[in-house]
């Protein structure tokens, strides 16, 4: 006797054993088995195509590219079928191309790991769904054209890897020696995020605010308070420690294109979602960050780099300064690495930071280094040292110990050769042992493990 037929046969038994009730359980469990495989895949004979008012246009020369991405119910719309469940997020481009010779688009320059119109489909099949080859098909015709023909526009669909909360892309096309590299910042349907509820752009008239030069940046950084303040909005909490300059789309792009994902707001849904990641160690990209407080608001814009569950994550927060630095904003703000979770008497449960809080300013600075944004950066004093015997703490009594450094990334909104990237010389990074354990001893190793007594959780 085979394994199927012992299987049948003890379902059967089974299906006997439990009665009527049973067997027009099973029935119907067959008749939707069986209707299932039998459902076929129709491709929509038509679609609307109003996402095509919310694109982003970009022009360099004599070709112009335009993108957005859909929604979930625009890719459903488009393809009869769901993506998104299967971790594919749909962008829709058009490219017009009034040169004399075509272009060759270069798909890896969107998405290195792009799906093919035919794993797209097959990802997407549904139960017993028939009808693949009528559904591939249907995809690869939907799919934006790799060759761009002269003086002629071509419109598609490309298969993406899923970002949460903002796109970033690059489009690159081509022809000999000739490369024209397009620069996007999309927003992703459906999803809230604290830049873009905050809206910084519109912080400050430009009229108002001083436009600073080189040494005038210098000054205003190192007359800023050391942190921003706690829940409270008296109390100290994490370091300012960190300095962006850039417009708005420049900073997010350099970031996103490192990993970096925008935060959702703090409600009880993503208050819930938080709560089971760290419970059960999953993924959870674009968890809230708690308010912190500077120039009399909570930040404008929070970013982190997650692991495995929100236990453990770089985060960052940013606030829109009422400076500029030769026209250009600047963005004042705190980073530190998140290496687990403990009870807190202030918040019940709280994130461990790395003491070392120098080193997750340290991560930043390389990080947007490697992806070829920053034209200038350099240290500037501000926070005040906290040497490993004296270590100060945050809102939530976590110690830290630093050097008393800012650091200072001023982008540009085109790459940057490393060769081409120059270093402000202010103040000289030094040796962190140095500074962080000049009085260091064991009483002081003790301390930085844990608050004073008096403020013990």
């Amino acid at each position: 006797m085979t394994g199927i037929t012992i299987l049948l046969s003890a379902t059967r038994m089974f299906i006997l054993s439990r009665g009527e009730s049973m067997r027009l359980s099973s029935i119907l469990f067959l008749i939707l088995f069986i209707s299932g495989g039998c459902a076929r895949y129709q491709p929509p004979s038509d679609f609307p195509d109003h996402f095509k008012t919310r694109a982003t246009t970009r022009t360099i020369g004599n070709v112009t590219v335009s993108a957005v991405v859909l929604s979930v119910e625009e890719e459903r719309q488009v393809f009869a079928t769901q993506l998104s469940s299967n971790e594919i997020q749909v962008l829709w481009l058009e490219i017009s191309n009034r040169d004399k010779h075509d272009y060759t688009l270069l798909m890896p320059s969107i998405d290195r790991d792009y799906f093919s119109p035919g794993e797209a489909a097959w990802k997407s099949k549904g139960f017993g769904e028939r009808g693949h080859n009528d559904k591939t098909l249907y995809f690869l015709e939907r799919h934006i054209p790799v060759i761009i023909d002269p003086e002629s526009t071509v419109s598609g669909f490309v298969f993406t890897n899923i970002d949460p909360g903002v796109k970033v892309i690059t489009v690159e096309l081509i022809y000999e020696q000739d490369v024209p590299s397009f620069q996007f910042v999309l927003e992703v349907p459906g999803f809230e995020a604290d830049f873009f509820q905050s809206r910084p752009a519109e912080r400050y008239n430009p009229a108002d605010i001083p436009n600073l030069d080189l040494d005038g940046l210098r000054t205003y950084l190192e007359q800023l308070p050391c942190c921003a303040l706690g829940g409270d909005r008296v109390t100290a909490g994490d370091p300012i420690n960190l300095v962006v300059v850039g417009e708005g789309e420049a900073v997010l792009s350099a970031f996103v294109r490192q990993g970096w994902d925008l935060t959702e707001p703090a409600i009880l849904a993503t208050a819930w979602r938080t709560f089971w990641s760290s419970l059960f160690g999953s993924r959870y990209r674009t968890s809230p960050v708690s308010a912190l407080y500077l120039f009399e608001r909570p930040q404008d814009a929070a970013l982190q780099k997650s692991r495995k569950s929100v236990d453990e994550r770089n985060h960052l927060r940013l606030w829109r300064a009422p400076v500029s630095y030769q026209s250009a904003p600047v963005w004042v703000g705190q980073i530190s690495r998140d290496i687990g979770v403990r009870l807190s008497s202030k918040t019940v449960v709280t994130h461990k930071i790395d003491p070392i809080i120098d080193e997750a300013r340290l991560y930043v600075l390389m990080d947007l280094l490697a992806s070829r944004s920053v034209q200038h950066y350099g240290l500037v004093k501000g926070v005040g040292a906290a040497p490993l015997a004296a270590p100060r703490f945050n809102f939530t009594n976590d110690p830290y110990v630093t050097d008393g450094l800012r650091a200072v990334l001023i982008l540009n909104e085109d790459q940057v050769p490393f060769e081409e990237t120059k270093f402000l010389p202010w103040e000289q990074l030094q040796k962190a042992t140095k500074t962080w354990a000049a009085a260091a001893d064991e009483s002081a190793l003790q301390e930085i493990q844990a608050p004073p007594q008096s403020e013990a959780e």
